[in-house]
């Protein structure tokens, strides 16, 4: 199963940005795994807007939303279920800024089937 990463990166005035990084199979003779390759990140305007499809992630994952914050420094390990749909929303709402677009969209990929979630996450990979 393949795991993501969620990590906080601190900005100035107590505001934090959000990056997701896809963790790499450890490969057959290989002490260490290859480093994680980074998906996306949201800071922001789409940050705000996504925050409760962040919330049920981090639930889903057995995390208290409540320690989402610019002081956190570990990472949050993401199964990959939630992985796949946190990746696919971050790519798609980086680019964005119209609020109305941002929360359409974040609508639609909570809605999705953690099949069809795949299918769209590898077609934007």
């Amino acid at each position: 199963m393949q795991e993501f990463q969620l990590r906080v990166t601190p900005l100035d005035n107590n505001d934090f940005a959000l990056e997701l990084y896809q963790c790499a199979y450890r490969q057959a003779g290989q002490r260490k795994r290859p480093a994680a390759k980074r998906v996306g990140g949201l800071k922001g305007t789409a940050l705000v807007q996504a925050r409760q499809a962040i919330y049920q992630c981090l639930r889903s994952n057995n995390y208290d939303p409540q320690t989402l914050s610019y002081r956190r420094q570990a990472p949050y390990v993401l199964d990959e279920e939630s992985g796949v749909s946190l990746a696919l929303l971050f790519q798609t709402l980086e680019p964005l800024s119209k609020p109305e677009r941002i929360a359409s969209i974040t609508d639609g990929i909570i809605s999705m089937s953690n099949e069809e979630a795949h299918y769209w996450f590898a077609k934007v990979s």
